[in-house]
């Protein structure tokens, strides 16, 4: 296994954004999302197989955000990174948007948004940190909260390789990230 990359470094360095809202920082290493619907991604460097490890933690009820994995390279527009990446989805209220029904196993914290289902609620109340680790390979993601499997995709058919991102969602939502790393098992420079 290749060694750790830590990926939030003080000046953010290699890190874009795609889309309205934005990240900032609110004490040393860490980040808090703010603003519209974007995503902040890692441009230098994309992975294949990989472990990545982030805590996260919400500042209110309705918070929603998400880890990106695999993300093909932005522009100005995240609506990529949506259609053929996964996102470890980060909203304890699990909002179907689409039903507008709460507590769906699909859009609940941990779950792969709308490909695997969290296999239950196992996330920390609000302002205390969560612990994600997520481990990429090959066709298989299986996402870890706090320590115990909260969810698994066995026959992931979207990029196989690709970038790691940071959701913002929508104004007022302000999720904050440190301890950002990933122990890849491929890279590839882009």
């Amino acid at each position: 296994m290749a060694r750790r990359l830590q990926l939030l470094a003080p000046d953010l360095a290699g890190w874009r954004m795609a889309g309205p809202g934005g990240f900032r920082q609110i004490a040393e290493g860490v980040i808090e999302s703010h603003g519209g619907s974007g995503l902040f991604w890692y441009a230098n460097e994309s992975f294949d197989d990989f472990v990545l490890t982030v805590d996260w933690r919400t500042t209110g009820q309705e918070d929603n955000s998400g880890v990106f994995l695999r993300s093909p390279p932005l522009l100005d527009n995240p609506q990529p990174a949506i259609e053929r990446g996964y996102e470890v989805q980060i909203d304890d209220r699990g909002l179907d948007p689409e039903r507008n029904v709460l507590n769906s196993p699909l859009y609940r914290t941990g779950a792969l948004y709308k490909l695997a289902p969290a296999f239950r609620r196992n996330s920390t109340p609000v302002g205390v940190w969560n612990a994600f680790e997520v481990t990429a390979s090959g066709s298989c993601i299986s996402v870890d909260l706090n320590g115990e499997n909260i969810s698994r995709l066995e026959d992931a058919s979207r990029e196989m390789r690709g970038h790691i991102g940071l959701q913002c969602h929508h104004e007022g939502s302000a999720v904050q990230f440190r301890n950002l790393s990933v122990t890849p098992l491929t890279a590839q420079k882009d």
